[in-house]
């Protein structure tokens, strides 16, 4: 009876396990962002031991009490049931202390910033978290993943042109040399590779096993390693949001607000041309009267309307999103563009906190539900991508997936 029991709670805790899961829960929550400075940018991978930046505004709120926490996950992003006592040091549901209200704008706002690690919690083990803030009543406002990694391999990340017949559209191939320290152990099944593109999970390959082994060097160079190389990110800079700046067709002030428009995206572009870009990022910033202001807390929030320019409707069958890092990749009714039959173009307004941007324009067919972020803008191999290797061990008899090393590349070997 007793091993039924058991039985019967091990099948029950593994039912209820339950994947990490993104988002925004609130609509007062706006312009979030984990910032990185050893990148100088918002990559959610921090090496053990170092900090990340966290700020968000809560818009037409006053001061109220906001809290965080942190929960770890496997390599891929199940829970794993680890106690919070294996993986925090500190306080389980601290409060975020710092904030200031909005000044000098239109939209009225209380920004909040926390630095973590912070002497009120700290990570004791690296790998997967899923970091969630809380409103006063215990209510989740957002939530983001980051990983905390060790240095005990080093991951060397390159990618190449690469094409097939079966997969004329896929055009980057990714490969990964990772070095485990000498005096490290490694049990070769029990490591994996997880590869990302431009800080999207989205479409992350992962759960890769190496391909030669040569003592401590581990190759990952299959031929699956492979994305559709995409184009690059589109771009528009409201730092000024009183007149257009780069990408900005117009500016209409209207309804308390400067409303911005961005020049239509064509799409299905025939060839590659190179476009400096961010790989997707955004930076908050405010200039006018010949000034730098404080975006924290003086950065203004301005409705962006982005279009698609079709002469027709050839994507009937594709819902058309607007993504990149200031919105998570996200797929929601924030960011799904309606089409205009009278005018012939996909439109999409968002409100956004002033500064410079990148974005792109994601579909997904409603029949097979495929995603993709190369239809509307192509895809061309000569296209500068990041590239983000994590490399994952679970050690005999351990209990949870320790994330051992991290590597990255910004540019492409052609």
């Amino acid at each position: 009876m007793a091993k039924r029991i058991l039985i019967l709670c091990l099948f029950s805790r593994l039912c209820l396990a339950q994947q990490a899961v993104e988002g925004v829960y609130s609509p007062s929550v706006n312009g979030i962002q984990i910032f990185n400075p050893e990148t100088n940018d918002e990559t959610p991978f921090f090496r053990m031991g170092n900090i990340f930046i966290l700020t968000f505004d809560m818009l037409d709120k006053g001061y109220e009490r906001i809290y965080y926490t942190i929960k770890h996950y496997d390599r891929n992003w199940n829970e794993d049931n680890l106690f919070e006592s294996e993986y925090i040091n500190g306080y389980s549901l601290p409060q975020i202390h710092d904030y200031e209200p909005s000044f000098n704008t239109r939209q009225n706002y209380t920004h909040y910033t926390l630095q973590f690690p912070n002497n009120d919690m700290q990570p004791k083990i690296s790998g997967n978290y899923l970091l969630t803030v809380y409103n006063e009543d215990r209510e989740p406002l957002f939530s983001r993943k980051l990983s905390f990694y060790e240095t005990t391999a080093t991951v060397g990340v390159g990618y190449e042109r690469f094409s097939s017949s079966k997969n004329p559209d896929i055009t980057q191939r990714v490969t990964v040399q990772a070095t485990v320290a000498n005096n490290t152990a490694i049990i070769a099944k029990q490591l994996s590779l997880c590869i990302i593109q431009n800080n999207n999970w989205r479409n992350a390959l992962c759960n890769i096993e190496p391909q030669f082994i040569n003592g401590n060097l581990f190759t990952f160079g299959q031929l699956t390693n492979a994305f559709e190389g995409g184009n690059e990110f589109y771009a528009f800079d409201t730092k000024n949001i009183t007149f257009p700046g780069y990408g900005v067709f117009n500016v209409i002030d209207e309804d308390n607000f400067y409303h911005t428009l961005l020049y239509s995206v064509v799409p299905y572009p025939p060839d590659y041309t190179y476009n400096p870009d961010v790989n997707g990022a955004y930076y908050f910033r405010r200039f006018d009267l010949s000034q730098e202001r404080d975006a924290r807390n003086e950065g203004e929030y301005t409705p962006v309307s982005f279009f698609v320019n079709l002469t027709n409707n050839s994507l009937e069958d594709k819902e058309l999103y607007v993504v990149g890092l200031f919105n998570n990749y996200e797929l929601s009714d924030t960011n799904k563009m309606i089409y205009n039959e009278e005018q012939g173009i996909y439109e999409k307004t968002i409100l956004l906190k002033q500064g410079y941007y990148n974005y792109t324009i994601a579909t997904v067919d409603r029949k097979t539900n495929k995603f993709s972020l190369s239809e509307i803008p192509g895809s061309f191999w000569q296209t500068e991508n990041l590239y983000q290797g994590l490399l994952y061990y679970t050690p005999f008899g351990g209990t949870y997936d320790a994330l051992i090393g991290y590597g990255e590349i910004r540019a492409p070997r052609q």
